[in-house]
């Protein structure tokens, strides 16, 4: 009998300490890492390159615009007066500028996008690091990114650690 009630308490014990470790309180927080990047010097930095770059490509787009009109119009002024030889190269040079105008708006929107996620994924990275340093400091077991647009509901208890992860990203 002592040894049925001393398993029958062993058991009970048992149950009682999975019952309350499984119903362990989940500790959420939510962050917006749109606004966490917003704050940073080191985006502002990066935008500035990309604004640099961007104007650059666009001088050189329309100074290439600028040319192809030129040649254009002076095709069109001397249409009439031209041999069909020099029309056909004319007309041959003409598609040929319009092409490179083509290729260079698609290679240079490319460029300023792969530019800008070189110079943004460091940052991220960064971002990423701090997250996970405050999660691992403050308890969390999850951190929800909510500038996804994925998340539709916060509760009050879910916690903003954007001020947090800003605090320990500036010194």
């Amino acid at each position: 009998m002592k040894k049925l009630m001393t398993t029958f308490f062993g058991a009970g014990l048992i149950l009682i300490s999975m019952n309350s470790f499984s119903q362990a309180a989940l500790k959420i927080g939510h962050v917006d890492i749109a606004e966490i990047l917003a704050a940073l010097p080191a985006r502002d930095s990066a935008a500035a390159i990309i604004d640099k770059e961007t104007k650059e490509m666009q001088s050189t787009y329309d100074e290439m615009t600028a040319v192809y009109n030129k040649m254009l119009d002076d095709y069109e002024k001397g249409q009439s007066t031209f041999t069909e030889f020099v029309k056909k190269n004319k007309e041959t040079e003409l598609l040929d500028k319009e092409k490179r105008l083509q290729e260079f708006e698609q290679n240079a929107s490319a460029n300023l996008q792969k530019r800008n996620s070189d110079l943004i994924q460091p940052i991220l990275n960064k971002i990423l690091r701090a997250i996970d340093k405050v999660a691992a400091e403050n308890g969390f077991t999850y951190v929800l990114d909510v500038s996804k647009g994925s998340v539709v509901y916060t509760s009050k208890d879910s916690q903003n650690i954007n001020s947090l992860v800003i605090k320990v990203l500036k010194p």
